[in-house]
This record gives structure tokens, sequence and C-alpha cells, in this order.
């Protein structure tokens, strides 16, 4: 009697998937879930906004980061002025709150970061082009 080929790769899969449940046991030892579980009720975790505030709140030193690729005549002084003044304010939040909250103190330090990039890419934009402008006008009076 021939064996049966369906057999051959049942015993594959079998093989494994127990090697698999092995390596998920491994993964999920008791001291790995109990460390899940402790972050899960932590007063920090993600059933919390302390976790998904700051999660959402890094799109802001995203965007500041894509930004930068931008001309810096597209840049809002004033609206940068104000992101600056806004996470500098909430990383003293961020320290202060009970429980501290350092993912939003990260935060907001690199949005700071990246907003005092770009308002100094737009202060030398706008002295640059006062220079011009001024080199302009003596150009035209020799005329």
């Amino acid at each position: 009697m021939k064996a049966n080929p369906c057999c051959k790769y049942s015993q594959l899969g079998k093989k494994s998937l127990s090697q698999g449940f092995s390596q998920a046991k491994l993964f999920l030892d008791p001291w790995r879930m109990e460390m899940l579980r402790a972050f899960m009720k932590s007063p920090i975790g993600p059933k919390t906004t302390h976790f998904w505030g700051p999660v959402f709140n890094w799109s802001l030193p995203i965007a500041a980061f894509v930004d930068t690729k931008k001309p810096p005549e597209m840049i809002s002084g004033n609206m940068t002025a104000v992101m600056c003044g806004y996470s500098a304010l909430f990383m003293r939040f961020a320290w202060m709150v009970q429980p501290r909250n350092l993912h939003l103190l990260v935060c907001h330090a690199a949005n700071e970061t990246v907003q005092l990039y770009q308002l100094s890419r737009w202060i030398n934009a706008q002295q640059k082009s006062q220079k011009n402008d001024e080199t302009e006008t003596l150009n035209n009076k020799d005329d």
C-alpha cells in the first residue's frame, strides 16, 4: 500500500505548529505577561489619555520635520513662534503632572527642537529678503 502524500504534509504542519507554540510560550512567559498586564493597568497605560495624547501628539513634530524640506518663505513665523511657546508650556506640564508623563515630555521636546529650527530658518530668510530689498533700492537710486 502506498503512503498517502497528504499525511506527509500534515506531519510537517504538526511539527511546525508545535514549534510555533513552543516559541509562543517562550515569548509569553509569565514574567513578560506580568509586565504586559502591569503596563495595561498602569496610570500611564493605553487605557488612559496619558498614553494616547502623546501618541497622537507626535504628528506635530513629524509634520514640522517634513516641512524642513520646504522653502523657508512658506514658513509662518507667527505660527512657528506659537508652536514653540506651546511646546515649552506643555513640556513643563508633562513634567509636573502626576504621574509624570515622560512620553509627552519627549514628544514636546522634539517638537520644540524642530520648531526652533524652523523659526531660525524663517528669521534667516527674512533677514536675507530684507538685505535683498535694501540692495535693490540702492541700485534703483543709482539709476
